[in-house]
């Protein structure tokens, strides 16, 4: 799912629906969108070691949708950049490309 027409919609889950999608496509984790504390985020795990894993929030930061680290909410980058995004998660959760659970 392109990203460039949510940003006139308000709420974090189609932003973390298209992330979900590119998290996919990557392969390498598995990821779906779960409620904590009654606000949607988006669980990321390494397929090959599940012990890996975090949470990916869609907050509204200084006027633009970012994509967070839910525990800590520091801003990993903007939500119209999901693939980009990815990569940072990937490599925080030492992912390999292709790898599918």
């Amino acid at each position: 799912m392109a990203t460039d027409h949510l940003t006139a919609m308000s709420g974090r889950r189609p932003f973390l629906t298209a992330l979900d999608e590119a998290v996919r496509k990557r392969g390498g984790m598995s990821c779906g969108i779960v409620a904590r504390s009654g606000t949607p985020v988006l669980y990321v795990i390494n397929a090959e070691s599940p012990s890996r894993f975090t949470e990916i929030g869609a907050d509204f930061i200084g006027g633009t949708w970012m994509f967070t680290w839910a525990p800590t909410g520091e801003a990993i980058g903007a939500a119209t950049s999901a693939m980009e995004t990815v990569e940072t998660i990937a490599r925080a959760l030492g992912a390999h490309v292709g790898i599918r659970p």
